[in-house]
């Protein structure tokens, strides 16, 4: 019988692997999973759907700074820096490919906003 916490170790790297194919890419798994669907059927959607979004998932606010930077929460720092870079290469008002300077300083707030966080997680850690 597989444990929660095996599951849950299962979704994070699962979720790690869709946001690395993300930054890679472009594309989430889901939409991979979609085209596979629309190739073998129906039952695999709805086993798949179920796997991916589960009800346990609480959905973040659209402020907060995983949405901003389209990453979950429990994401790797290599993926969530990696999102950050992506939104600055897009959005950088000097060379980015849309210029937009809000849209980079949501960007460059929510990567701070954080590393910030972690760096308290880490420090309490390491306090206890």
């Amino acid at each position: 019988m597989v444990t929660k916490s095996r599951t849950k170790q299962v979704k994070r790297a699962l979720r790690n692997a869709d946001d690395i194919l993300h930054l890679l890419t472009g594309k989430r798994m889901k939409n991979i999973v979609g085209t596979f669907v629309n190739l073998y059927g129906e039952e695999v959607a709805r086993k798949a759907a179920k796997f991916f979004t589960g009800p346990d998932e609480p959905q973040l606010p659209a402020d907060s700074p995983y949405t901003i930077l389209g990453v979950h929460r429990d994401a790797m720092d290599v993926v969530v820096k990696g999102a950050f870079r992506a939104l600055a290469r897009e959005y950088h008002p000097d060379t980015g490919s849309k210029p937009d300077p809000s849209k980079f300083q949501a960007a460059v707030e929510a990567y701070n906003a954080i590393l910030e966080e972690r760096r308290g997680a880490k420090t309490e850690k390491e306090a206890a």
